[in-house]
């Protein structure tokens, strides 16, 4: 535990000398190269050191056995695999270049791309990446990619197609989703879901949607059950996956910040399109875990929502005026999501979990 709070604190503290902000707005040439080189630099830093400590493990996550288990079966075919083409193909590959039950090079690729895609992300899509990639450690979502790594790697790869998003590219961002799912099928949600929530302007004749969702999720438990299954049909009846689970700190986190949002909507929302767009995912993933909690695996929908609050809250904090309240919240949000972090660490010893203790291949 005290290496992730380490590594999660090195990062953060390197992070806060990266300002894509300032290369965006100076005029100097010579500063913005200078400013540039500084960000490359940091960036390839913190991402060799979540590469690494990725790369390097051995055992850690829920699913990690089983995916080496399933690897076998990838490259013998004497046994049927759900997993997507584009995972089965990588894995043959892989173990063909280096080698027969190989699996920690797969395992090591798939950190590669996986952090790569987060870190560029992060930096791409927002204008303050320090408090951007402390949310995103402090959530988990990089620690939680050592398990379920094809989902996580779609995850990745969405954060980073949300530049074309937010940039009206919609063809390059449905290219991104489409690559995405060869390898995890459940991230092409997000292309009806989040152009919907590009498109949604909130008045008088649109507020309606939110109690009709709320409806249709509580009377049409049958049927979205039976469209969940349309994609996924070995989740039916299975005595993990498919249960009924309400996530109370999930929904709380998404209304306390729907709340936050909602404080400085006309500020910080209103008339910006990326804020528009994270405010109604956010929104839509409260709605789900609230009404939709016997979804199977429901926080494997909502996290492509969720993950938005590390541009979200950011864009909203940079918003306040007076500088009282901004640090009043700031300090807030750091302390909330510290805790939550320290939380989840410890329950990252959970055996459903397994990310904890840490064990590498290194010294073996």
């Amino acid at each position: 535990m005290i290496l992730y709070i380490l590594v999660t604190a090195l990062t953060a503290l390197v992070a806060c000398f990266v300002n894509s902000a300032a290369v965006e707005k100076t005029n100097r040439v010579m500063a913005k190269s200078r400013q540039e080189a500084v960000n490359r630099i940091l960036l390839v830093g913190i991402f060799l050191t979540l590469f690494a400590l990725s790369a390097l493990r051995i055992g850690i996550g829920n699913d990690y056995w089983i995916y080496r288990y399933n690897f076998l079966h990838i490259i013998s075919g004497d046994t049927p695999v759900a997993y997507e083409v584009g995972f089965k193909v990588l894995v043959k590959v892989l173990q063909g270049l280096f080698g027969y039950d190989n699996f920690l090079v797969v395992f090591a690729f798939m950190a590669f791309v996986t952090c790569a895609f987060f870190i560029k992300g992060l930096f791409d899509n927002s204008d303050w990446f320090a408090m951007s990639f402390f949310l995103f450690m402090a959530n988990g979502f990089y620690f939680m990619s050592f398990s379920n790594v094809r989902y996580y790697f779609a995850i990745a790869v969405c954060l980073y197609a949300l530049k074309y998003l937010f940039g009206k590219n919609f063809g390059k961002f449905i290219l991104w989703i489409l690559f995405a799912a060869f390898f995890h099928k459940s991230v092409l949600l997000t292309i009806p879901v989040f152009l919907a929530a590009y498109y949604l302007k909130w008045n008088k004749k649109t507020l309606w949607f939110i109690p009709l969702s709320c409806a249709v999720l509580t009377l049409g438990k049958w049927g979205v059950r039976r469209l969940v299954f349309v994609f996924y049909p070995f989740y039916e009846g299975d005595l993990i996956l498919d249960v009924e689970s309400v996530s109370y700190v999930n929904i709380v986190k998404c209304f306390a910040i729907l709340i936050f949002a909602l404080i400085y909507y006309k500020k910080a929302v209103r008339g910006n399109p990326m804020a528009e767009t994270l405010f109604n995912l956010n929104l839509f993933a409260l709605i789900i875990y609230s009404f939709g909690y016997y979804i199977p695996e429901t926080s494997r929908v909502c996290y492509y929502m969720v993950i938005g609050h590390v541009f979200l809250v950011p864009i909203v904090l940079r918003s306040i005026e007076n500088r009282r309240q901004r640090l009043l919240f700031t300090g807030a949000i750091l302390m909330c999501y510290g805790a939550y972090f320290l939380v989840f660490l410890v329950r990252s010893w959970d055996s459903t979990v397994m990310l904890l203790p840490y064990l590498t291949w290194l010294f073996d």
